[in-house]
């Protein structure tokens, strides 16, 4: 006879599983064409069974977004972390963010195209952005501290880099310039970020 605690671990293990399963199915078709139906097939379950994990596709969703958030904020940390010169730990931070978002594509379709079924994208967007501005915030103090940068407001600066690296997930994760090398393209515009366009 199973222990409470093997039969909580099994019920964790079978969550994840159906998660994993149906990120990836989300990532092919989307939200709005995937079914319950297309994810129990994969997960070779019942539909019936699914519902003892998660309440509707609205709330499997909402866990596979929340996974992958919490994916990206986990490499961010890393970065953030690091024992590195701020110069290049935003570059790190930039290149991680963008390599990392490149490969959430439910997170990346949720942002982009505003799932209208799910009401909680956009509380993720605001705790995300807001997330996104603290650990830049963090860098440019950092910089600061080591006299590296001059900034007279972190707020507004944290706000416009984090502003001008979200310009950038569409087009360097699928727009026109998403097969350029990533790394390349973050140098150069860690170069306008630091030192400007004007000529010296």
């Amino acid at each position: 006879m199973q222990t409470k605690n093997e039969a909580g671990h099994k019920k964790d293990l079978n969550r994840e599983n159906i998660m994993k399963i149906a990120r990836e199915i989300f990532s092919k078709y989307g939200f709005k064409k995937t079914t319950l139906d297309d994810i129990a097939n994969a997960v070779r379950k019942g539909k019936s069974s699914l519902y003892y994990y998660f309440e509707s596709k609205e709330d499997l969703f909402q866990a596979v977004i929340m996974k992958e958030v919490d994916i990206l904020a986990h490499e961010l940390e890393i970065v953030i972390n690091r024992n590195t010169d701020p110069i290049d730990k935003l570059r790190d931070y930039i290149l991680t963010k963008l390599t990392t978002f490149r490969s959430l594509a439910n997170f990346y379709h949720a942002i982009e195209n505003d799932v209208t079924a799910v009401g909680f994208i956009n509380d993720v967007k605001r705790r995300y952005e807001l997330d996104e501005i603290r650990m830049i915030k963090r860098i440019l103090i950092e910089g600061v501290r080591k006299n590296e940068f001059e900034i007279y407001d972190f707020n507004l600066a944290a706000i416009g880099i984090t502003t001008a690296i979200k310009g950038l997930e569409m087009p360097l994760s699928a727009g026109p310039y998403g097969n350029v090398n990533i790394e390349n393209s973050v140098d150069i515009i860690l170069k306008i970020i630091c030192y400007g366009i004007m000529k010296r």
